[in-house]
Parts: C-alpha cells; structure tokens; sequence
C-alpha cells in the first residue's frame, strides 16, 4: 500500500480528500498536514509516495513546497490542485517534475486519473530499484564468486600472475600475507560460516581475506605492508579462539602459517600449514601452533608434557610406530625447551613408552626388557636417549610384523571409506566416524591423512561432490532435495562447496549438462 500525504491549509479540504480516498476505497494510506513546513518535516521523517497539495498555503506555498521535495526527494509523485488556472503557476509546476495539476472543485474522474497515473509511477519506480537490488546483488555474489576463486587458486598454487582486474583479490599486492587456519569440530562452519565472518570483522582490527575451506576449517588471509610479529599474529589467533569460545561456546585450533611474499607466496606457505595438521595430533586441541617453527626451534607454551605423552601411547596401542617415533621427536624437543624436567624424571617416561611398546609389539620377556631399560637408566644425556629410543623404534618397526600393522591401518582406512560410500547421505562426522571404528576422532583424523594423503573432510565432500554431479546430471531433482540427499543440512553451503570445486552452482552446471 502506498503513503499518500494530503497538504492544505484548509481542514475541511484535508479531510475531504482523506474521505474520498476512503469512500472510494483506495489502497492509499493517508497523512494530511496543514501547510508546506508541516509537509516537508513529515517527508523528511516519515517515507511517503505521493504527495497532493493545494498551491495557496501560508507559510510555504505548494509550489516551493513542490521544488523542495524534488530536490530532496526525487522519487516522490506530486499532484497540484488550485482554484486558479495560471500560466505562471502551470510553469512552475512543470518545472518541479509535478506529474499532475487539478483544478478546484476536484471532480472525482479527474481525481481517480490523476491518483492512477501518480501510484503506476511509483509501481514502475518500485520495480526499477528492484531490478537495480538484483543486479547489484548479481555483481556482488559474482565478485564474491571471483574472489573467492582467486583465493582457492592462491592456496593451490594455480593462481596466475596478473589476474583480470575485476577479479583482483585487493587493487594493491600486499607485501605480506599471513595464513591463519582455524580448526572446529562436527560441522560447525556448515551452520555459522556467515555469522563467524561476521564476528570476525566485528573483532579483528587488521584487513582480511576470507576463505571456508570446509565444515570443519577455514583459512584467513592477513593482509600487512610487513611482516606481522609473532606476538601480533599470537594476539590475532588468541582473539580468534577467545571470541569464537565467547559466542559459541566451541573451543578451536588454529595454525598460523608463515608469512607469504604477495599472493604467489601463499601456496607454499598453505603448504606448510597443511604439513603441521599432521604435527597437531600431538598437541591440545586448541593449541596455537606456528607453521614456520620446527621441533627444535618451537616454544611450547600451550603444550602440556602429558598431552604429547597420551598420544605416543595412543599410537603405540594401534601400532602406528611412524606416528610414535614422531611424536617421541616432538618429546624430545618439548624436553630441550622447557629444562624443566629432571633426569630421573624423563628416564622415567622414557621407560614407560619403551616398556608399551615392547611388551605390545614383541611380547619379550622380561630379561630384554630389563636390558633396554637397564640401557635408558645408564644413558648420559638428552641426545644419547633419544637415539637409543629412536633405535628401538626402528628395529621393531623392521621386524616383520611391521607389515601387518601397515595392512591393518590400510583396513581400517578402507572400512573408513566404505562406510562413507554407504552413508554419505547422513550426518557424518568425524566424531560419529570415530565412534564407529573405535578411534579417538584427533587420531583417526591423523591416520587417515597419513594414510591417504587428504584429510578425512576432504574425501567425505569429494564424495559427496561426485554423488552430486550424478544426481544433477542423471535426475530432475530439486537443488534442495540433492542437498538433503547428500547429507547437508544448509543448501547455501551445499551450493557453496560446489561452486568451490566445479566452478559452477549446482542449477548452472545441469543446464551445462547435455
């Protein structure tokens, strides 16, 4: 319904004009003012469509009470309506774009007219901004689309040098370019990937890039003159984790990667954070890691000795021994760091790893036991432990159980992803996954990278994706109904992982499809 705002300084006129509108059963819903101040505050407060005023008013006449919404408001329909039927005020209304001008006593079929002409204005004028709103729309999610191809392309290496201007990631190549990488369990960007961006704009105070790299990870790009210290970059991911713990109440792990030279920097740098995700088994959950650093070279503020401890353990139950030796290399490192642990301490739980594994692995008897242990209680330094329980790592691992431990990791993977195959259409979850195979899910997720070289939500979407690209191609069924068929809860992240890997959305790639 449209606003209609009645002027005249005549209140028997004001009402009059409000009755026929009434009478007549307009779908008008009118305001009346009593002269040309009083109608352009209510226009300067109140949003109204069209506007008839009579001409001869105190105060403000109709005619500059015309001019001054013109300018003001140029979408406004004006109709004028006078007793006096002059050139000069005819010129005037013309001037100030009046689309009609009655004459008094206003005769209803001159009225009905000139209200149809003013509300079909305001019709076409309505539909006009919403073509411009869907057009603007258009271009934005096309540039969005654009960006984020480019940013897909960095991470992957296949950017190229001078990418068309439209699609450029920032008018100005940035110096420095920081990745932060941000890890959540059970599909938490699948329901608030927009509302996390949202926050983060909320909370970071430096310019950004954006990138949802999956439902469980999603990758920020620090945009920096120079190279961000680290205890600027810690200050970031701190913020990050802090905010998303405050609104979510989810606890997160990010890796921060090393500082890229310009966009052609940043495959290597996703490169050696996609490295350390294998390192991250062995640390908290929500540690805060830093790609660039090495074993030695790493402080560990936010690991705990018990934590690195557990996960050697873990794997010497399941008979990872690549994965223990990797974590005793990480042990070793956390014990040259911190200093803070004595000898007969460390000797201590380097003789509880030593025992599991031999007890479990070779079913020795206590005499070789004794031996090694007896060999770990003499040891004189830090250097000389680690490689005697390096050594004893290596020679299990050489023996020929080693390959049905291998076979078995491989059986489990295969079991992984059959399971996959079969329920791809439900809810699934690194979690549920891990449940099922009797893993933890920070351990199943690190064996199955080991094993397969991808991270276990990679090959769940790239499943999913080809499932899609059958059902589009092979069925008619509803966008949405092949988003529920594939398991997703969100269509709008269902179509944004398509669009990620085809280049396409879901409705664009099946016209594409002969």
């Amino acid at each position: 319904m449209h606003r209609i705002l009645i002027v005249d300084d005549e209140r028997i006129e004001r009402e009059g004009i409000r009755n026929l509108i009434r009478k007549l059963k307009l779908e008008l819903d009118p305001l009346v003012a009593e002269n040309g101040e009083a109608a352009l505050q209510i226009v300067r407060s109140e949003p109204v469509d069209i506007v008839i005023t009579d001409i001869k008013m105190p105060f403000m006449d109709g005619l500059e009470l015309s001019e001054k919404i013109r300018e003001e408001h140029p979408d406004i329909e004006l109709i004028i309506y006078s007793a006096f039927n002059e050139f000069e005020y005819a010129r005037r209304a013309m001037r100030a774009n009046v689309s009609n001008y009655l004459l008094k006593p206003i005769q209803v079929p001159e009225f009905l007219a000139a209200i149809q002409r003013a509300t079909d204005a305001c019709l076409e004028k309505e539909a006009d901004r919403k073509r411009e709103l869907q057009l603007l729309e258009g271009y934005r999610l096309g540039m969005a689309y654009e960006r984020e191809k480019m940013l897909l392309d960095a991470i992957n290496g296949t950017r190229p040098m001078k990418p068309p201007a439209a699609a450029r990631i920032d008018d100005a190549e940035p110096e420095s370019i920081h990745l932060l990488l941000v890890e959540c369990p059970r599909h938490f960007f699948d329901m608030h990937n927009d509302d996390f961006l949202a926050m983060l704009h909320e909370r970071l105070n430096l310019p950004f890039d954006y990138l949802n790299v999956n439902e469980n990870q999603s990758l920020l790009f620090i945009r920096h003159p120079v190279p961000l210290s680290r205890e600027t970059l810690r200050f970031l991911a701190e913020t990050v984790s802090a905010s998303t713990l405050e609104r979510y109440g989810q606890t997160v792990g990010i890796i921060v990667g090393a500082a890229a030279e310009g966009w052609d920097g940043v495959h290597s740098a996703y490169c050696g954070i996609e490295r350390l995700l294998e390192f991250k088994f062995f640390m908290n959950e929500q540690a805060i890691l830093f790609a660039e650093e090495h074993f030695s070279e790493a402080s560990f503020d936010e690991v705990e000795l018990q934590s690195i401890s557990d996960k050697i353990y873990q794997c010497v139950n399941f008979s990872d021994l690549r994965g223990a030796k990797y974590g005793v290399e990480l042990l070793f490192s956390y014990l040259k760091t911190t200093g803070h642990f004595s000898s007969l301490y460390t000797k201590f739980l380097c003789s509880e790893i030593m025992n599991k594994l031999l007890v479990k692995e070779h079913k020795k008897s206590l005499a070789v036991i004794n031996d090694y242990l007896d060999k770990i209680s003499r040891s004189s330094s830090l250097h000389e432990l680690k490689d005697l329980m390096l050594g004893v790592f290596d020679l299990v691992e050489s023996c020929t159980g080693a390959r049905n431990k291998e076979e078995s990791a491989n059986r489990i993977i295969e079991q992984i992803k059959q399971m996959i195959e079969e329920r791809y259409d439900q809810d699934l979850s690194l979690e549920g996954i891990a449940e099922q195979v009797y893993l933890t899910p920070s351990y199943l997720s690190y064996l199955f990278k080991k094993e397969t070289g991808q991270s276990l939500i990679r090959y769940i979407t790239q499943v999913r994706m080809d499932k899609a690209v059958v059902l589009l191609r092979d069925t008619n069924m509803k966008i949405v109904d092949i988003c529920q068929k594939l398991g997703y809860r969100n269509s709008n992240y269902f179509i944004q992982s398509f669009r990620q890997h085809y280049g396409v959305t879901p409705a664009k790639y099946r016209e594409r499809t002969p």
